[in-house]
């Protein structure tokens, strides 16, 4: 049996009722995991030798009896961002930095999921340390889009869109510090959602206090997705954020989805950076299935939230600066040019009164933001603006909008305001366009509102199923 594109709790089910063996499962997806990464270079490791003993492990503890009942995702393959430490295989943050590093202890979201029964399979690529919204480094390479091998998956987390996107494990661990879920399943044709800041603990992320990174999950299946921010959520002491009560969320069932009386606002423009025209007349077609299915959707005249995505790059920057400046001067050297030069106070200078105005200006944000969600249960836009650029980045790696190139910040960087604000966000495919290439719907809600754009996605499914395509490339 196939079980490349199936649900994890479809391939937990064939598992249990022995209709297929967990070494079984595991052998077809390792397999795949290398075919995908001679083609598209997805991973830092693949882990052969771990895999295939959890796996025998799994399907001796079945001949003794059937798994408990907390045992949710039982010898299910799974893969994990190389920013995520992890106490068997080696975190690297994608830099030669750290290349060597071993962490002694998982953290607490992939510790959550292994006492589940999954299985991790591999860390997926990375730029280093997250830095920018595409993914290639010096340490791993360049990951290729697994639709178009020339273009770049997107970033930070474009490892894990490609190799979800590929069949290989049915959902991965990520983060999301400025768009780095959402960008990638937008430009793969999957899921990404970034949580509610501390909805899942990020405990090692270094800024517990302005912080703008969550974990976050890719997958193919809608269904996997709830079951996997279900294993991961809840308090954890060492992230300030993750201490309240998080509710589990519900599968939705086709007659709910159906029958939702939810009120959305499109935003063609947020942040003030416009779409392609055919790219929007694609999202356009999945806003009229969702009305037609019961969203009342209102189309926004201009941008209501007047937000100004250069209070994320300020702040990413001032927090890479702030990290490469703490390490040790041989972990330094070993450092990308690019991030070299955040080393310098020439070339990287911080000011206090400008941080806190700044902090200011983002609290304002916040507040702009939950006004229109309180009179919309979602904020929608086109996740992103253009097709992907060229994954090499000694390429023109500009993207083009209704005919003109544009810089990079154009394409994505208006998915940062749910990074500025702790809210959860999704992106949702909703088409193809004429080269083939996956284009996104992207929602926000309310805060631990996820359930809201699990719905959405379900909604979507009915009209657009992304979930039985896989792609075909060479390897």
């Amino acid at each position: 049996m196939n079980i490349l594109g199936l649900s994890a709790i479809t391939i937990a089910k064939l598992i249990r009722d022995r209709e297929l063996s967990a070494l079984a499962v595991m052998m077809q997806t390792l397999e795949q995991a290398e075919r995908v990464q001679r083609a598209l270079n997805p991973f830092v490791t693949i882990a052969w030798d771990q895999a295939i003993e959890h796996a025998k492990r799994c399907d001796e503890l079945l001949l003794k009896g059937p798994p408990s009942n907390t045992a949710h995702l039982f010898g299910v393959p799974f893969t994990a961002k190389d920013l995520l430490n992890t106490f068997d295989l080696r975190t690297t943050y994608g830099s030669r930095a750290f290349e060597a590093f071993q962490p002694k202890a998982d953290v607490v979201a992939i510790d959550r999921l292994r006492k589940a029964g999954a299985v991790l399979i591999g860390k997926t690529t990375t730029p280093e340390f997250a830095s920018k919204l595409l993914t290639d480094s010096e340490l791993t390479g360049i990951t290729r889009n697994p639709w178009v091998p020339a273009r770049s998956p997107g970033g930070s987390s474009g490892g894990a869109a490609a190799a979800v996107a590929s069949g290989v494990g049915a959902f991965a661990v990520s983060t999301d510090g400025g768009g780095s879920a959402r960008v990638p399943a937008a430009a793969c044709g999957i899921l990404g959602l970034k949580v509610t800041l501390g909805a899942i603990p990020h405990e090692t992320w270094p800024f517990h206090f302005g912080n703008n990174s969550s974990i976050s999950i890719n997958s193919r299946n809608v269904e996997d997705l709830i079951l996997a921010f279900n294993l991961m959520k809840g308090a954890n002491s060492m992230d300030p954020w993750s201490r309240r009560q998080i509710e589990p969320l519900t599968q939705p069932a086709q007659s709910q989805t159906k029958g939702l009386k939810k009120n959305a606002l499109l935003i063609p423009a947020l942040g003030g950076q416009a779409c392609d025209k055919k790219i929007m007349a694609i999202v356009g077609q999945s806003i009229q299935a969702l009305e037609r299915n019961g969203y009342e959707i209102t189309i926004a005249e201009g941008d209501p939230i007047a937000f100004d995505s250069s209070l994320s790059f300020d702040m990413m920057a001032a927090n890479l600066a702030a990290r490469v400046r703490a390490m040790q001067p041989d972990e330094r050297a070993r450092l990308s040019a690019p991030l070299k030069t955040l080393l310098s106070n020439m070339t990287f200078k911080s000011d206090g009164v400008r941080l806190q105005a700044q902090a200011i200006e983002r609290s304002a944000l916040y507040d702009r933001l939950e006004q229109s969600l309180s009179r919309y249960s979602l904020l929608l836009t086109p996740t992103l603006n253009a097709q992907p650029p060229l994954a090499d980045p000694s390429g023109d790696q500009r993207v083009r909008i209704n005919d003109d190139w544009a810089p990079l910040a154009a394409w994505w960087s208006h998915l940062s305001i749910a990074n500025l604000t702790g809210h959860p966000a999704i992106s949702i495919p909703c088409g193809w366009d004429a080269d083939g290439l996956p284009v996104g719907l992207h929602a926000i809600a309310g805060w631990d509102c996820e359930q809201d754009l699990v719905d959405l996605a379900a909604n979507a499914a009915l009209n657009h199923d992304w979930t039985s395509h896989l792609p075909s490339f060479e390897s």
